[in-house]
């Protein structure tokens, strides 16, 4: 009858916690969305400032060379990661795909580390000044991010799930 009266499938709880602790302890991650489909997680990282295709490129393949030697050390095989810029000019975003069956936490910190050396400044990152997080509370916060991801394995999520940041403020929602 009424089609907006039909009850929404709220989404696992897990799953949302999941992606606010990932930008809560990852301040360069501006957005991430969890995708039932493939079950995967794309993160992106805003970067501000002029660049070139080449610029672009030679990151990417350091990235790529450099996920393909830590998964090694790992002993992971079959992981799969996409790797995509959208712009060039102004603000740009690095789009990094994963599936969640290979990811770890150790893994997002080197990307996120690899953005930071790589791009420095021109990486934006939301600290806000008053709020920015002891070390004790981050460790904690990662522990329970690589215990989400684990969960995330066994479970079976539908749907897909998108977290942004805003300011000092994280939102997560269901698409």
């Amino acid at each position: 009858m009424f089609n907006f009266l039909k009850k929404a499938k709220k989404p696992d709880p897990d799953a949302g916690r999941l992606l606010a602790s990932i930008l809560l302890v990852f301040p360069a991650v501006q957005s991430v969305t969890y995708d039932s489909k493939d079950e995967t997680l794309e993160f992106s990282f805003a970067l501000n400032g002029k660049f070139s295709h080449e610029d672009f490129q030679k990151f990417l393949n350091h990235v790529a060379e450099s996920v393909e030697t830590f998964h090694h050390l790992e002993g992971l095989s079959g992981a799969t990661i996409e790797l995509n810029v959208e712009g060039i000019y102004g603000t740009c975003f690095l789009n990094v795909r994963r599936d969640v069956a290979t990811l770890t936490c150790r893994e997002l910190s080197m990307l996120t580390e690899l953005a930071e050396n790589y791009f420095g400044d021109r990486l934006i990152e939301e600290y806000d000044e008053g709020l920015i997080p002891n070390e004790e509370y981050l460790m904690e916060q990662e522990d329970f991010l690589e215990q989400s991801l684990n969960n995330m394995r066994q479970l079976r999520v539908e749907g897909r799930l998108v977290g942004v940041r805003e300011r000092e403020r994280v939102l997560v929602y269901s698409r």
